[in-house]
């Protein structure tokens, strides 16, 4: 059995709810969670819905089992009584809870992992216009300009009153967040892209893209002590932590929030409450929730594909999604967007050659290697045959390597990176030379892997083991290519005049591998909230108390995840995760 077909209520050997033995499907109680909709789905048992081992099908309402809400629980070994209950120790539900303790309002936190060892995921924020960037000399940004750049991208699916919120007040809100650290925690902290280089693309066609990430990865402190530097804070002003303590749903009281029912290793517990925040972080372990949430993904696997998280801590169950949607709350009906799940890695992964000319194993193009966004660059080979993909591109690669944008998972030209890269060229001219010693070869490491070398194109096919008509197609694709590159007008697939880079100048290379799918970093949204962050129900009405933040809350991308700035997903969290605890404060004071 893999990690992620464990269920969370194994870690809590048979405490909570599997200790209660409930009948799954029982008939619910006046103050128990409320259906989400009309969907009959088959009955399942009452804890976690669990992550199953490979991958189910696309399914459907119908036959979605985590759609059936768990039967009232009545025994309870502990009962707690405050205003508000913060579900997730994440980025978003941390800073609506200090946002609130700050506020004096009586909060509580819960989180499922334990205390000793508790993880954050994710190591950079988008952080634009604060003063903490200010020390890099970061230019500040419009951020109506940087909202408008956002929607565009998003064909104007998201909510507009969310993004606005998030555009406005990402520096205050880092600003804030950041805060607990101190100067020698602060020195450590680096900017994805930062400084700029001479050939740096600030566009791409309309598309926008700007610096302005707060990262912290290579040594020094991590996201995992600045959100433990946040708990204290808030506990300092009176917020209580309750840790090794899993949500199972919501108690609800003539429609409105009422409390929250949880389990721990010692039993059910009860916490009343007027309202609740729900961010625990999205569903990517949860095969059953994305097999119904994300057909686009599961119903485009082939044979040998599943479900293969890449990040995360392995406890995105889908909990909070669940809840909500038991207690009434709006689902998102287009397909629920994911951090690259929704593609296939290029050959070289998601930092990819977008400076090449991309073709199949018939030896054509088939698609615009550099579409804008990064995480949107893979989609065309959803659609294909899984098979090889040949990254082309001449000795003046290392220059065309400088022409990037500055987003997630996007080569970044430093000066290590580019010798990593002129390294594995060398690797392959030695090759095809005939004068590589394996035994004195020198270990070093590449974001582009390159696989064949060859002093003309019909060589480099070669190389690369094409032949006859597919050998062809090579030679005809490339020159064709390089006569868009001329003119400044790919009358193929319309890539931007200034990303067209000419294969021209030998020795030709080449950076081959297989794409497949199934790799998800995390679901980014669920459901359908206000401009509070309120959750909805059925008829897009406020559900009183019940606020959904973070990873859960729908309507913030478009169909996928996307970086106009590297980090969006920290800063939005921490961002509209402050401004929840500002709107449940609001809505406490009514």
């Amino acid at each position: 059995m893999t990690e992620s077909s464990i269920s969370r209520r194994s870690l809590f050997k048979m405490g909570g709810l599997a200790a209660a033995g409930i009948a799954a499907g029982a008939t619910l109680g006046a103050c128990s969670p409320a259906g989400g909709s009309d969907d009959k789905g088959a009955a399942t048992d009452a804890t976690t819905a669990q992550a199953t081992t490979g991958t189910p099908a696309a399914g459907n309402a119908a036959t979605s089992s985590w759609r059936t809400p768990p039967a009232e629980v009545t025994d309870f070994v502990n009962e707690y009584d405050y205003e508000v209950v913060c579900v997730g120790h994440g980025y978003a539900g941390m800073c609506a809870c200090r946002e609130l303790a700050e506020s004096g309002k009586k909060v509580a936190l819960i989180e499922v992992q334990a205390e000793d060892t508790y993880t954050a995921t994710g190591n950079e924020s988008a952080a634009l216009n604060s003063k903490l960037l200010d020390r890099f000399d970061i230019p500040h940004v419009d951020p109506v300009e940087y909202y408008q750049n956002w929607m565009a991208m998003t064909q104007n699916y998201p909510n507009g009153e969310l993004v606005m919120k998030f555009c406005q007040n990402m520096g205050e809100a880092n600003d804030w967040y950041y805060s607990v650290l101190s100067e020698d925690e602060l020195a450590t902290m680096t900017s994805h892209g930062w400084p700029s280089t001479e050939h740096r693309l600030t566009a791409v066609g309309p598309f926008k893209f700007y610096p302005g990430t707060a990262t912290f990865e290579a040594e020094g402190v991590k996201q995992t002590q600045i959100l433990t530097h946040n708990r204290e804070a808030a506990k300092a002003l009176g917020a209580d932590f309750y840790f090794e303590t899993e949500a199972q749903y919501l108690v609800m009281d003539n429609g409105a929030v009422a409390g929250l029912v949880a389990s721990t290793p010692e039993g059910n517990v009860k916490f009343n409450c007027k309202a609740v925040v729900v961010a625990t972080g999205g569903f990517c372990n949860n095969n059953e929730m994305l097999a119904d949430l994300i057909p686009d993904m599961i119903g485009n696997f082939v044979e040998g594909e599943e479900v293969a998280p890449e990040g995360g801590n392995g406890i995105s169950f889908g909990r909070g999604i669940q809840m909500a949607y038991w207690a009434g709350a709006r689902l998102e009906q287009i397909s629920i967007p994911t951090m690259n799940g929704k593609h296939l890695d290029p050959p070289t992964n998601r930092t990819n050659v977008p400076q090449a000319v991309w073709l199949d194993s018939n030896g054509k193009r088939f698609c615009n290697e550099f579409f804008p966004a990064v995480e949107h660059r893979g989609v065309p080979t959803i659609y294909r045959e899984r098979q090889d993909i040949h990254c082309v591109f001449d000795s003046d690669i290392l220059t065309y390597l400088e022409y990037c944008v500055p987003q997630h998972g996007t080569f970044n030209p430093t000066e290590s990176a580019l010798e990593g890269v002129a390294k594995s060229m060398e690797v392959a001219r030695a090759k095809f030379e005939g004068t590589y010693d394996e035994s004195k070869a020198e270990e070093f490491r590449a974001q582009v892997n390159v696989t064949a070398c060859a002093d003309t194109l019909e060589g480099l096919a070669e190389q690369i083991g094409l032949t006859g008509e597919a050998a062809k197609n090579f030679v005809a694709s490339v020159e064709r290519y390089n006569e868009f590159c001329k003119t400044g007008v790919d009358t193929e697939f319309g890539r931007y005049k200034e990303t067209l880079f000419p294969v021209v100048n030998p020795p030709f290379y080449a950076a081959t591998g297989t794409s497949n799918m199934g790799k998800i970093m995390c679901t980014v949204g669920g459901i359908i909230t206000d401009g509070e962050q309120n959750a909805l129900d059925a008829n897009f009405r406020p559900i009183p108390g019940l606020y959904v933040s973070g990873n859960d809350c729908g309507r913030r991308f478009g169909n996928e995840y996307f970086t106009p700035t590297p980090g969006v997903s920290l800063g939005m969290a921490i961002t509209l995760g402050r401004e929840c605890g500002r709107s449940v404060k609001a809505f406490l004071e009514a």
